[in-house]
């Protein structure tokens, strides 16, 4: 686990996200290569949206893009959960993990939203 993680570096940098750029860099390599585009800079998310490589964690951009872990909340997988998601794709699905818990409430389980 501590492979994926290094102190983060101010925001202006490209490596601002907690991940390391060798992490960064294996999961850029997972996004859709596009024919007829430099897939060095241009590729396509998993929903379909452009990312461009040097708009990695850029909310301001309209192709800037972070490193999801779809392992979230349930035992890591490492880097093979990691995946490229477009910013506004990337706090949606964060947003559609998080929006409620099953809770105790006396002997039964409920959904309750956050």
């Amino acid at each position: 686990m501590n492979e994926l993680l290094s102190a983060p570096a101010p925001a202006t940098q490209w490596g601002f996200s907690g991940y390391d750029r060798e992490v960064v860099e294996r999961v850029w390599s997972r996004a859709e290569l596009v024919p007829g585009n430099d897939g060095e800079l241009w590729r396509k998310d998993e929903c379909g949206a452009w990312i461009y490589r040097l708009d990695y964690g850029r909310r301001r951009s309209p192709f800037g893009w972070e490193v999801f872990d779809a392992s979230l909340g349930r035992a890591g997988a490492g880097v093979v959960a990691l995946r490229p998601l477009q910013w506004q794709n990337y706090l949606d699905t964060l947003a559609a993990e998080t929006q409620s818990r099953v809770t105790a409430d006396g002997l039964r389980n409920v959904r309750r939203l956050l």
